[in-house]
């Protein structure tokens, strides 16, 4: 899990402390912020998925027995990383606060009257943003809409396309359209009706999906032109919605899958762009950092796919002519 360690006390028990995460396995501590908004700005902006702070004095506090506290700050935009750094945060936790706990009774000598005392000198406070319960309905349903339009869309248009191939922009622009509609819907019922609190403007969401169909038309295309049966191509395009799911990194994450296996998907399905930058927009209110960059390679994936697509669907027109 990558994260940022904000250490104000610098002090030999707090390199302590940041040195039990630096060693796990399952943190990676990619930045040592100045400020703790700078370390709210790199989890809120997905640079790191997890964030510790140690406040000031932290040494001298426990020493005097005043009592100090540090906080883990975790991202519960995703279910599957929050969860698990939160698990394993307070795992480490919980370990330093016991081993400094046994250190204090051992060396004073302590009377158990006075051992609860003594047990809350270290504290420790979670934050999860976003979602607080880390729900299930926040991680899965803003992906799942995206996917049920994805489909929608590749089905009909597809089916269509096979059985007319003439006005293809209007075509495209009509599927397009309704695609939209769906997602706005969708997207609408969740907010709504479910209760899921959408900070990300709707419509702003729905024109960035509007876009997406539109990079799959290359696709839709290609699968138009190597299908003449409608069924079977109806079969191929329900089909590919669990495998275009799981590989997008919404799941699973993207910075813990093979690079290889990335720069695959990129080449031929254009999810991994969308699904979770959408989904980061309407949970948190603004799309992540990088996402720039992600949306001119999806606009080159689309262009290009385009016109490969719309090649081997002239040629597949020709072929059936003759046929």
């Amino acid at each position: 899990i990558p994260m940022a360690i904000l250490d104000l006390d610098n002090s030999g028990l707090s390199r302590s402390v940041v040195e039990k995460f630096e060693d796990d396995s399952r943190y990676e501590v990619l930045y040592y912020p100045q400020s703790i908004s700078d370390l709210e700005k790199l989890v809120e902006n997905k640079k790191v998925n997890s964030g510790l702070f140690i406040p000031e004095n932290f040494e001298n506090d426990m020493k005097s027995k005043k009592g100090t506290d540090a906080a883990l700050i975790v991202d519960g935009a995703n279910i599957a990383i929050g969860n698990n750094g939160l698990a394993s945060g307070t795992e480490i936790l919980n370990t330093i606060n016991a081993g400094i706990t046994i250190k204090f009774l051992e060396g004073n000598n302590v009377p158990p009257s006075l051992a609860e005392n003594y047990g809350k000198i270290f504290q420790f406070n979670s934050r999860t943003l976003w979602d607080s319960k880390l729900s299930y309905k926040y991680y899965v349903m803003p992906g799942i809409i995206l996917v049920l339009v994805q489909q929608l869309f590749l089905s009909v248009f597809v089916l269509n396309f096979i059985s007319d191939r003439d006005n293809l922009l209007e075509k495209s622009l009509i599927h397009v359209f309704i695609g939209m509609g769906a997602y706005l819907i969708s997207a609408g019922t969740l907010k709504y009706f479910l209760g899921i609190d959408f900070k990300g403007n709707l419509f702003v969401a729905t024109i960035f999906a509007g876009i997406y169909l539109m990079v799959l038309l290359g696709i839709a295309m290609m699968i138009g032109s190597f299908f003449k049966d409608r069924v079977k191509a109806t079969q191929f395009c329900m089909m590919m919605s669990m495998p275009t799911f799981l590989t997008a990194g919404y799941v699973w994450p993207i910075f813990k899958m093979p690079i290889l296996l990335t720069g695959f998907l990129k080449l031929f399905w254009p999810l991994i762009y969308m699904v979770s930058p959408l989904r980061d927009f309407l949970i948190k209110g603004y799309f992540p950092d990088g996402f720039t960059i992600l949306f001119f390679e999806m606009m080159i994936f689309g262009l290009v796919w385009f016109v490969i697509g719309h090649r081997f669907s002239k040629k597949a027109f020709l072929e059936l002519k003759e046929d």
